[in-house]
């Protein structure tokens, strides 16, 4: 069979499963087994490939049909420029993280002491000490095997975290100049809501949280005096619909300076929440 023919094969099965752009799917899966670029595929149509290659193309169709994510079935992507590994025990990266590293690199690269709360696949620690190599970085995460793939991801960089088994700040030692969390937020009235791809792949408890999806953030306020320098500032990513809230909790815990930062398609994504006030 050759890459035209199961090209064409391909999409009529991810079409059947209501899969969205099934093209790029379908193309994104061909040139990865190839490890071809996706535009090369075009030049390539009329090579016939061997069995092996057809049948291993074909089981990842028949994954992605399931819905199962690209960046599961590949076992990796790619978090500001960095290659990431992952799998079902982690969440996915997304675009919108990238944000939080960028800000945190614009506005405090001179921070030398960062804590990353729930760092899943460790893709924000492992960017901040690629991106600010002098500072010293420790993340925690509650999942021994999120943190197996933290480790790995921050070998395959060539970084050094010091990754610890904690809830929250439960077993953490210190002060930092930056703790920086994007813990699970979304409420459980709106976790059905979800896409399969979402809620049927993607590990629970990286996603659920109480308290109308504030449960992290009212948590981490509420303990990070002892854990902040002096001069010490907190970033959250945030769900959507949640800057109100987070505002008013960095206020209510003493907090003077809160600010909100929007994504790309405008979004309130962000909250920078600077020292605390005297009183």
């Amino acid at each position: 069979m050759n890459i035209s023919e199961l090209r064409k094969k391909s999409m009529i099965c991810l079409i059947q499963a209501d899969i969205e752009n099934p093209a790029l799917n379908v193309e994104l899966i061909i040139a990865h087994v190839l490890q071809m670029k996706r535009s090369e595929l075009f030049l390539s149509l009329n090579i016939t490939l061997p069995t092996d290659l057809v049948q291993q193309i074909s089981d990842f169709i028949e994954r992605r049909s399931q819905h199962e994510p690209l960046q599961y079935i590949f076992g990796e992507t790619e978090f500001y420029g960095f290659p990431i590994k992952v799998n079902p025990n982690v969440f996915i990266p997304r675009p919108e993280t990238e944000l939080l590293v960028e800000k945190i690199f614009q506005k405090d690269k001179a921070a030398t002491l960062i804590l990353d709360i729930g760092t899943g696949s460790g893709c924000i620690a492992i960017s901040l000490k690629k991106l600010i190599p002098g500072c010293q970085i420790t993340a925690t995460d509650i999942s021994e095997k999120a943190l197996q793939i933290a480790e790995q991801n921050a070998k395959i960089n060539d970084v050094d975290v010091d990754f610890i088994l904690s809830d929250i700040f439960e077993k953490v030692v210190g002060k930092f100049d930056i703790i920086i969390s994007n813990p699970p937020y979304i409420p459980k009235n709106e976790y059905e809501d979800l896409p399969v791809e979402i809620k049927e792949f993607e590990p629970e408890n990286a996603l659920l949280a109480e308290d109308n999806g504030i449960f992290f953030y009212k948590n981490i306020l509420q303990q990070s005096k002892e854990y902040l320098t002096e001069n010490g500032k907190i970033y959250f990513e945030i769900g959507h619909d949640q800057a109100k809230r987070v505002k008013q909790l960095a206020l209510d815990n003493g907090f003077s300076e809160v600010d909100v930062l929007q994504d790309l398609n405008g979004f309130e994504r962000i909250v920078k929440i600077g020292r605390k006030s005297s009183c």
